[in-house]
């Protein structure tokens, strides 16, 4: 859960972009931070009453999903028309945002595989033998 929340935090923490002097965080930065946000703070609430376990892992892969599409492709904020290029720079706070979603899902993950099947054990007092 403390992964979950840091991710949920982490869209408001520390700046993910630069354009020149602009630096926001993700919640300025990017709809596919605030899907993020959404989507961490639902998983919180189904992890705080444990409840549909394989739902958990998904949305914790959405969360990576939202993340990267943003690590992968910066928004352009809006300059992208007529050809004018103008760049835009990966700042840390989408690196610690990608680097929580990732460790969010593994623990997540972790945490819903189901036990593997062992062999029952052996009521107390009961001999190997049968008898």
């Amino acid at each position: 859960m403390a992964a979950t929340a840091a991710v949920a935090v982490s869209v408001f923490v520390g700046p993910w972009f630069a354009l020149y002097r602009y630096t926001p965080n993700g919640w300025h930065a990017t709809w596919w931070a605030r899907l993020a946000l959404l989507l961490a703070a639902i998983n919180l609430v189904l992890m705080a009453a444990d409840l549909f376990g394989r739902a958990q892992v998904a949305l914790a892969a959405l969360t990576v999903a939202a993340v990267a599409l943003r690590v992968v492709w910066p928004p352009d904020f809006g300059f992208a028309f007529d050809g004018l290029q103008v760049p835009v720079t990966r700042r840390p706070g989408v690196w610690v945002a990608l680097g929580l979603a990732l460790v969010a899902l593994a623990l997540t993950a972790l945490a819903r595989r189901r036990p593997t099947t062992a062999t029952p054990a052996r009521p107390a007092g009961s001999s190997a033998s049968g008898s």
